[in-house]
């Protein structure tokens, strides 16, 4: 089994009450040296990744990870077979064509350690902020007018980015994007080496990306997933993987899900299995006492329904992976007999406890469950 560990880092601890953290340069330094000491520490353990999701304008200093491809090359950096991630790029309001670039980077440099992520953004301050050029901000899959442009745009710039990463050259006219934009290009190189790029009459006809991935075709894809089946069909088609944290209580609509999947791969030619499908996500919050695990829940679930479950989020909590190793162990079991499926996603605070006691949470974990 592979576990994948979701940092999210915190330049506020418990308790503490500080104005504008994410702006606090000594902070962030700090930060960190904990990621990087906690990192090695994982893959010492066992751990198979790391990833982290996309967010910006943080300056409360709560889940600052602003641009998660930078912190993979940091981790890179400081590990030796750990892969690196997201969960996920926003590919709504960004340019896919440089976002395919800097993925396509970041796999050469880790020699092939990178797995991509993919959301439609869930934070209106920065998505409405950076998508105002075309209209497009955060939305909950409601079927709105504005949901529906938001997944038009992400449907769109994921094209862009699959065909860039596994064709040479390509041409996309699209409603939002057209790649090549139409340009007089003279230039001889291209002439010589660009193979069809230019027409006749000197226009720019296709354009490519350098370079193309490491990996072939292109890296592992993964998705965050809540309970649009229009989600699941989408990326049964795609080849990306949908990552749950869903309550054990919700566990009912999964195997709809893992269903839906399969028929919709099934209508496109694809053959899957529920572990190209699925992976199982959760929060850590094992002690190495039953009295730490009390105060780590305790604080897990204030800090929760403090910045995720109210406005302007409004997300249950979902799967807690504490209690007793034991507990951790027979659920991880249960899910992946119950599931047929071997990766699993831990939703892991950097920052936000006190340094040994999140190492201590990593150790607990992967004693209960790296034994099965």
């Amino acid at each position: 089994m592979r576990f994948v560990i979701l940092v999210i880092p915190y330049l506020i601890g418990r308790g503490e009450r500080v104005q504008l953290a994410g702006s606090d340069k000594g902070r962030f330094r700090i930060f960190m040296n904990q990621l990087r000491e906690q990192m090695q520490y994982a893959e010492s353990l066992g751990y198979d990744g790391f990833c982290m999701t996309e967010q910006h304008m943080q300056v409360e200093g709560i889940e600052p990870t602003t641009n998660p491809l930078f912190w993979d090359y940091f981790v890179a950096q400081h590990t030796k077979k750990m892969r690196v991630g997201q969960l996920g790029m926003n590919l709504t309001v960004v340019n896919p064509i440089q976002l395919a670039e800097d993925i396509a980077l970041l796999d050469h440099f880790t020699d092939g350690r990178v797995f991509a992520g993919f959301s439609r953004g869930n934070t209106p301050r920065w998505t409405a902020t950076f998508g105002q050029h075309i209209n497009v901000t955060s939305t909950h899959s409601d079927r709105s007018a504005a949901d529906a442009r938001n997944r038009a745009v992400f449907y769109e710039n994921w094209k862009i980015v699959k065909q860039l990463w596994t064709q040479p050259t390509t041409r996309i006219d699209g409603e939002f994007w057209k790649v090549p934009y139409p340009t007089e290009w003279r230039f001889a190189p291209t002439e010589d080496f660009g193979a069809h790029a230019i027409a006749e009459d000197k226009t720019l006809m296709e354009v490519g990306i350098v370079p193309r991935p490491f990996q072939d075709p292109h890296p592992p894809v993964y998705a965050p997933f809540s309970n649009s089946m229009e989600t699941v069909r989408f990326w049964a088609r795609e080849g990306g993987k949908m990552v749950s944290f869903v309550s054990n209580e919700n566990e009912r609509f999964m195997p709809i899900v893992l269903e839906e999947y399969a028929k919709e791969a099934g209508r496109v030619g694809r053959q899957s299995t529920n572990n190209d499908a699925l992976a199982i996500g959760g929060h850590l919050t094992l002690g190495r006492n039953p009295a730490e695990t009390k105060d780590i829940e305790q604080g897990f679930m204030e800090l929760f329904n403090y910045a995720y479950n109210a406005p302007p989020y409004n997300v249950p909590v979902g799967r807690l992976w504490g209690g007793s190793k034991q507990a951790v162990q027979d659920d991880i079991g249960r899910m992946k007999e119950l599931y047929n499926v071997d990766e699993f996603f831990l939703w892991h605070h950097v920052g936000y406890f006190p340094q040994e006691v999140e190492m201590a949470m990593l150790r607990e974990f992967a004693d209960a469950a790296m034994k099965l």
